[in-house]
This record gives C-alpha cells, sequence and structure tokens, in this order.
C-alpha cells in the first residue's frame, strides 16, 4: 500500500512538473482575468444590487411614524353664546376648547396596491446593474484581447531569437573556418575581420531582441500575477471555432441597455396609476375627537382611526407622453450604435478572414525557401574553402537562410494570431 502511495505522488509531482514548464495562451488569458482588479467589482456590484432590491421590497412593509405636538391657538371651537347661556340656566357648564393643545401620536399605513411602482423599481434595479456587469465583461475582453497580442508577440519574439543563435552559430563556425585559412595563408586578414564585425552585429541584435523580450515577458508577468520564469510558450493550434450565437460583450451591453430603458418604460407607465392603503391612526392628547366632551373637561383620551385611502396622482399625465417617446429615441440610438458596431466588426473580421487566406497561401512556399537557401549557403561555404568566393558572398547567403528562417516562423505564428484574432472579434 504504501509503495502504490509512494508511486501515485511521484507521478503526481511529475505530472505537475511538467505542466509547469509550459505556459498557454489560454492560462495566460485565465490569469489576467483573475488578476484583473476589476473582476472585484462582480462581487461589489452583486451586493449592491441585493441591497438596493432589499430597499425597494421595504416599500410593502408598514410605514409609519411618531408625532408629539403642543400648540397654543387665538382662536377654538365653542358653543353659540345663546346657547351656553341656556345650558348655564340648566346648570351646565360648556367653557368650551382650551387654547392649548397638545397630543402624542402614532400613524401607520400599509400598501395595499401600488399601481407596479415597486415591481417597476425592481426592474430598474436588475437592468442597472446589468448593465455595469456587461461594462466589466467588455473591460475584461479588452484584457485578453490585449494579453493575446503581448502572448503572440513573445511567440515572434522566441522565434527570432531562436533563429538569431542558429544565425550566430553559423557565422562563428565560417569564422573560425575563415582565420583557420587566413593562418595557413589561404584567406586575407579582411575576410576574417569582415565575418568578426558581422558576427559582433548579430550579438549586438539579438542583446536588443533580448530586452525587448524582457519587456513584455515584465508586461505579462503583470497581467497574469505571477512570475513566467522558465517556463516556455507554447503555439496554441490554428483552428477557428464555430460560433452558433452572437456572444460579444458589446452586444450583450447593448441588450442590458436596452432592459434597462425597458424598464424605465415599465416605471414611467407605473407612476401615473393610482395607490391603495390602508391606514391607522392614533393619539393620546387634548383635545379629542369628541369635541363637545373637550369643551366641558380638559382630560386627556385616546383617540385612533382606521380605514382605506385611494389616492392618485395625476402630475405624471403632463410628462408620461415625452417621457416614453424620450425612452424610444434612447432605444433607437442603442440600437443604431448596435448597427454601427456590427458593421464595423463584420469588416474587421472580413479583414482578418483575408489575412488568415493569404498567410495560408504565403506559408506553402516558405518552407521550399528555406530549404533552397540552405542549399545555397552549403554550396557557398564549399565555394568559399575552395577560393571561388570571397566572405562577403558567404555572410550574404547565410543572411538570406535567417530571414527565410525569420519569414517562416514569423508567418507561422501571424496565421495562428489572425486566427486567434478572428475568434476573438467573435467572442469564441
Amino acid at each position: 500500500m504504501k509503495k502504490l502511495l509512494s508511486s501515485l505522488v511521484v507521478s503526481i509531482l511529475i505530472i505537475l512538473n511538467g505542466n509547469a514548464t509550459e505556459l498557454t495562451i489560454d492560462e495566460c488569458v485565465r490569469l489576467a482575468r483573475d488578476n484583473y482588479p476589476a473582476v472585484a467589482q462582480y462581487g461589489l456590484l452583486e451586493k449592491v444590487k441585493h441591497l438596493s432590491l432589499s430597499n425597494v421590497a421595504k416599500a410593502w412593509l408598514p410605514q409609519g411614524g411618531i408625532s408629539a405636538q403642543a400648540t397654543w391657538q387665538n382662536e377654538v371651537a365653542a358653543l353659540p353664546d345663546v346657547l351656553t347661556d341656556i345650558l348655564s340656566q340648566h346648570g351646565v357648564s360648556y367653557p368650551g376648547l382650551d387654547k392649548t393643545q397638545y397630543r402624542v401620536g402614532v400613524d401607520i399605513s400599509q400598501q395595499i396596491w401600488d399601481g407596479g411602482k415597486v415591481s417597476a423599481s425592481r426592474k430598474v434595479v436588475e437592468a442597472g446593474s446589468s448593465i455595469e456587469k456587461a461594462s466589466v465583461d467588455l473591460q475584461l475582453y479588452d484584457v485578453e484581447g490585449r494579453v493575446e497580442d503581448i502572448y503572440f508577440s513573445m511567440l515572434l519574439l522566441y522565434e527570432r531569437l531562436s533563429q538569431s543563435d542558429k544565425t550566430i552559430a553559423l557565422v562563428d563556425s565560417t569564422f573560425r573556418q575563415v582565420c583557420s585559412m587566413y593562418a595557413n595563408g589561404v584567406a586575407m586578414k579582411s575576410d576574417c575581420d569582415q565575418i568578426e564585425a558581422k558576427l559582433l552585429a548579430l550579438q549586438q541584435q539579438r542583446s536588443r531582441l533580448t530586452a525587448t523580450l524582457g519587456s513584455i515577458r515584465r508586461i505579462m508577468e503583470i497581467f497574469i500575477g505571477e512570475p513566467i520564469g522558465e517556463r516556455s510558450l507554447v503555439l496554441p493550434s490554428e483552428d477557428i471555432m464555430d460560433n452558433d450565437n452572437d456572444s460579444h460583450p458589446q452586444l450583450r451591453l447593448f441588450d442590458k441597455r436596452i432592459a434597462n430603458l425597458t424598464a424605465q418604460e415599465s416605471g414611467i407607465k407605473a407612476s401615473v396609476m393610482p395607490t391603495i392603503n390602508a391606514f391607522a391612526s392614533g393619539y393620546y392628547g387634548y383635545p379629542g375627537y369628541n369635541m363637545f366632551k373637550n369643551m366641558q373637561s380638559r382630560d386627556l383620551s385616546f383617540n385612533f382611526m382606521i380605514g382605506i385611502k385611494v389616492s392618485w396622482n395625476f402630475g405624471s399625465l403632463y410628462t408620461r407622453r415625452n417621457s416614453l417617446n424620450k425612452l424610444q429615441l434612447q432605444r433607437n440610438q442603442v440600437e443604431a450604435e448596435r448597427a454601427t458596431f456590427n458593421f464595423n466588426n463584420d469588416i474587421a473580421m472580413t479583414e482578418s478572414l483575408g489575412q488568415i487566406s493569404t498567410l495560408r497561401d504565403v506559408m506553402r512556399n516558405d518552407e521550399r525557401i528555406v530549404e533552397l537557401r540552405q542549399s545555397v549557403v552549403t554550396a557557398a561555404q564549399s565555394q568559399l574553402l575552395n577560393g571561388v568566393i570571397d566572405a562577403t558572398i558567404l555572410l550574404t547567403k547565410i543572411i538570406d537562410v535567417e530571414l527565410a528562417e525569420n519569414d517562416k516562423a514569423q508567418h507561422h505564428i501571424e496565421l495562428v494570431k489572425a486566427i486567434y484574432n478572428f475568434n476573438h472579434l467573435r467572442n469564441k
């Protein structure tokens, strides 16, 4: 059992170490998305939406208030003097209401029907939150595109460095051969100097490529949030992925904006509807509802009433048509932006497909060109040893091989990049 566990652990470590030596473009995109600061907005937006919806739902809870007041007024309700005199003759005293009055009260209201206002407010909150999330999606989409561009730039630089090393090795080998020939009196000193100068120039060019690659690597490390280290990049496949639906984040943002306008339209329609509320109102103080009793007595009393209230604020009717027309114009504006985006995106996709087709055509002859250039170099090396040509001609042939190798690698990487760009335009 222990041997089995040990073997399993070793296998897992081998797999992990094997995966750790490679860094794919999909992994870079995933790490960049997770590391991008805007990702934190998803959780924050969800919390804000939850709180807003909670506040909207509280409109169905009983609403109320507590009040206390003490007043003095210059006139109060009183019985006519004639009636007061008649009552006084019968021994009944009605001094009237006191001008000083006070009360402590509670008012409670429960919404029964709101005409759809709460539902419309909920739709507006959800639509607004969806727009903000779609905006974050669009930011991350742009980040993905930038990371893919950086990845392919790194691939191209790695390939150019590899080709540069091969060329430097070939020139260095030629340099040693010519120096040996010079020592034997077969070649001239200028041949050695010329090849050495070219060798130094190639080494300088390699240093510049290394510095450029280092800068781009640091940018990629900032995006993915971790060092690349010794991991090697993997050239992606050349497959054009199928995409059956329009899932571009910009199109989703247009949809969310339309949904938000529809939610606002529901709010405008609900604003002109009447509302029905049940209410209860009560207070302890003086005077009470029984005014005639309080004309005779200054005692404090409990007083309350319950009922149903129907209210209709028809002021919104004045602006309803203009508000709805404004929303329709905004909806038309969004659709115009959508049409513009689709138009430009279709052009970009057509250009990308054209670039893919062109690169495929170009690549058909790359391999043959490299073979021919290498064959010419082999022949030129033999000719140099036999004194038929000088070092300048050989250097030219070697550089031709390097250029052909660079073109072949560049065309291949550009083809894969164009395919990824095409898939990115469709957000696949």
